[in-house]
């Protein structure tokens, strides 16, 4: 499970909208070494980013919270997002060159991009489709799991 603290900022019914500070990614960063962005940062405001979470804990507004969230839900929503677009992407560019190999067509390389981009249209399509079923269901959101007085 992936965790991370954050404030309450919002009820709503069976869910909270909850703030957390966005951190660096990059270790040297987090132990302020290395290239110096971590000081150029650190004099910037810090960016905040807000989570829907589930809240069975019944957190109000204010509350110190644990969110998390399971790393099969993000794997499969990362595998959805990323890979069938590019999926698509590639599908359209062989099935193109598929097809003028079969029907022998000239070829055209900015008819293979065309086939190529109409691709990812269809992927980014599909992923869009399954956000709608995902974006439903309860599993794939973060959810609270420690409160603080």
């Amino acid at each position: 499970m992936i965790e991370k603290p954050g404030v309450v900022i919002q009820v709503e019914d069976q869910f909270a909208i909850v703030q957390t500070l966005a951190d660096s990614s990059c270790q040297h960063c987090v132990n302020h070494q290395g290239c110096g962005m971590a000081n150029l940062t650190s004099m910037l405001k810090p960016k905040y980013g807000t989570v829907r979470v589930v809240n069975p804990l019944a957190a109000q507004v204010g509350d110190q919270v644990i969110i998390g969230l399971e790393e099969n839900a993000l794997l499969k929503t990362a595998l959805v997002f990323y890979l069938l677009p590019l999926l698509g992407l590639f599908s359209g560019a062989i099935g193109y060159e598929g097809i003028i190999v079969i029907m022998q067509w000239p070829r055209q390389e900015i008819l293979t991009i065309m086939a190529s981009l109409l691709g990812l249209w269809m992927g980014l399509l599909q992923a869009q489709r399954i956000n709608a079923k995902i974006g439903k269901d309860t599993r794939y959101y973060p959810i609270i799991l420690k409160k603080f007085v």
